[in-house]
C-alpha cells in the first residue's frame, strides 16, 4: 500500500469517526447543559476550521480565519455538515495524491502570525491526530451523562469496513 493510499484510509476513518461522534452528541443533546452542548460543539468546529486552515495551505489557497476557531459558535446540526464536506473534501484530496507529493514542503503562516514549514505528509497527519485528540475532549463531555462513547478506534473502523480482517482461531 502507498503512503498516498495509507493517508487516504486515515482520512476516511477520520469521517467516520467524526460521525459517530456528531451523531451522539446529537442523539445526546439533550442530556447536556446549554454550556455543555456549546463547548462540545466548539471542541469539534475548531478541528473543522483548522482542517480548513491546514487544506487552504496545502492547496496553495487563502483562508480567512483569524484564529483556531469562529467567533459565533454553529449549531451542532450545522456543524455536522460542514464536517461532512470538509471530510469528504479531504479524502477526496489525499486520495487524488501522488506519493512524491507528500514530501513536499509547504511554507505557511499560523493565524498568530507566526511562520512555519511542514512538508504535506506531515499537515495530513496533524490533521489526522488533531482530529482524535479533540474527539476524545469532546467525547469527555458527554461522558459525565452516562452516555456510552462510541467505539471510534481505528481498528473497530477497519474491521467494520473490511469484516474479512477477522480470522478465526
Amino acid at each position: 500500500m502507498t503512503g498516498a493510499a495509507v493517508l487516504a484510509s486515515q482520512f476516511a476513518y477520520k469521517r467516520w469517526a467524526n460521525e459517530e461522534l456528531v451523531q451522539l452528541g446529537l442523539a445526546s443533546q439533550h442530556l447536556l447543559s446549554a454550556d455543555e452542548l456549546r463547548l462540545f460543539t466548539r471542541i469539534l468546529n475548531h478541528t473543522w476550521v483548522v482542517d480548513q486552515i491546514f487544506a487552504a495551505h496545502m492547496q496553495g489557497a487563502a483562508h480567512h480565519f483569524g484564529s483556531t476557531n469562529t467567533e459565533d459558535t454553529p449549531t451542532l446540526a450545522d456543524l455536522q455538515a460542514r464536517l461532512a464536506r470538509s471530510d469528504a473534501q479531504l479524502e477526496q484530496y489525499v486520495q487524488d495524491l501522488q506519493d512524491a507529493q507528500l514530501g513536499e514542503l509547504i511554507r505557511f503562516r499560523f493565524t498568530d502570525g507566526d511562520t512555519g514549514s511542514m512538508t504535506r505528509s506531515e499537515m495530513l497527519h496533524h490533521l489526522i491526530v488533531h482530529g482524535t485528540y479533540h474527539r476524545g475532549a469532546a467525547g469527555r463531555v458527554l461522558a459525565p451523562h452516562g452516555v456510552a462513547l462510541p467505539r471510534d478506534s481505528l481498528t473497530t473502523f477497519l474491521h467494520r469496513l473490511e469484516p474479512g480482517r477477522r480470522w478465526q482461531a
